[in-house]
């Protein structure tokens, strides 16, 4: 007896709504249907667009040189090992297998289309709201949310309420909306803040610390043995409006200030959930002044941020909006503070 032939793995990753992800993913389930034999199960893993992109990143960073320059929305893996593109997959079908795809390209993009729409569906429990961005007056695009309703119900419907408008203050009537209000602080490689908030640093386990005599910033400084434990262990704090050539920034949504804010129950609400961790980039969360003080301040993660886990609620995750998300990153500061107008020109909930 012969040694016995292992199964060939297929396994296709790619971007959800692309009709390039649907046509390697059809060829593959369409090999194991003509050969269930010789092929084992295939492995699809549709992505949302920015989970796409930080895929890709990861891929490039894993198989270098390989990949460096891939632009495809799909990744086709025979045997764990990369090759390529639907277009390759469907070349290696045809000379390994003799197998053909003679489906419409128009086909593809209404199953991409309608797979995209269920798949935003599915997720019942969960809420979809946008922000739309614009910097220095100039629209450049939507970050799409997933807010996670069933872990933190009563923070996704302050944050919903808010991007829908219409809430009005239990104080004085005035509405509640992030329509028109900035991003204020921008933290190279940590987060970017909108809804009034301001990030400061002032960890309790940090050590003795002094303040910075610098004028126009007000933050606190660490002895250089100091500095790791304060990155890991900051706390995001409200404070003044930040300035742009001597013109205070409306930032927030009660006062225009960025020393205010307030959520749809009160001035503030209490401490949903740490169950979200800060485990990669686009976490979105909840800034607040201590516990149990959260309003409608918020931040999104630019890299992994476990030092705010457990202290800060994040409650969804950025969906979509990548590269709007690299614009904003790549603002110019000036003390951590945006030096030109990153605004919200618009928002409110998405219906797939």
């Amino acid at each position: 007896m012969g040694p016995r032939r292992v199964a060939v793995a297929v396994t296709v990753v790619g971007l959800l709504q692309d009709p390039a992800f649907h046509v390697a993913k059809c060829v593959a389930e369409a090999l194991k249907l003509k050969f269930p034999s010789k092929f084992a199960d295939p492995v699809i893993q549709p992505l949302v667009e920015f989970a796409w992109h930080e895929y890709l990143q990861e891929k490039k960073k894993e198989l270098r040189g390989e990949v460096w320059a891939y632009a495809s929305p799909v990744m086709c893996f025979v045997g764990g090992q990369l090759l390529g593109d639907e277009k390759e997959l469907l070349r290696w079908s045809y000379h390994e297998w003799d197998y053909r795809d003679f489906k419409p390209e128009a086909l593809y993009q209404a199953i991409a289309e309608d797979f995209y729409t269920k798949y935003l569906k599915s997720s019942q429990q969960h809420v979809f709201v946008y922000l739309e961005i614009a910097i220095e007056e100039q629209p450049v695009g939507r970050l799409l949310f997933e807010l996670f309703s069933d872990v933190c119900p009563r923070t996704c419907e302050n944050f919903r309420a808010l991007c829908a408008g219409g809430a009005t203050s239990p104080r004085d009537g005035r509405e509640l909306t992030y329509k028109n209000s900035l991003f204020h602080r921008l933290v190279k490689n940590g987060w970017i803040q909108g809804g009034g908030v301001l990030l400061q640093g002032t960890p309790a386990s940090a050590g003795r610390c002094h303040r910075s005599t610098s004028p126009s910033r007000r933050c606190w400084t660490f002895s250089e043995g100091q500095r790791l434990n304060a990155r890991r262990e900051v706390v995001l704090h409200r404070e003044t409006a930040s300035w742009d050539g001597g013109r205070a920034l409306p930032k927030d949504i009660i006062t225009g200030k960025g020393d205010g804010g307030e959520s749809i129950y009160g001035p503030t609400f209490e401490d949903e959930s740490f169950s979200i961790r800060h485990k990669g980039r686009g976490v979105l969360g909840m800034a607040n002044k201590g516990h149990h003080s959260n309003s409608s301040q918020f931040y999104i993660t630019l890299q992994p941020a476990p030092y705010l886990d457990k202290k800060y609620v994040a409650f969804g995750q950025l969906i979509e909006g990548t590269e709007v998300l690299q614009r904003l990153e790549a603002v110019p500061t000036h003390n951590e503070r945006p030096i030109v107008a990153c605004k919200i020109i618009n928002c409110g909930t998405f219906e797939p």
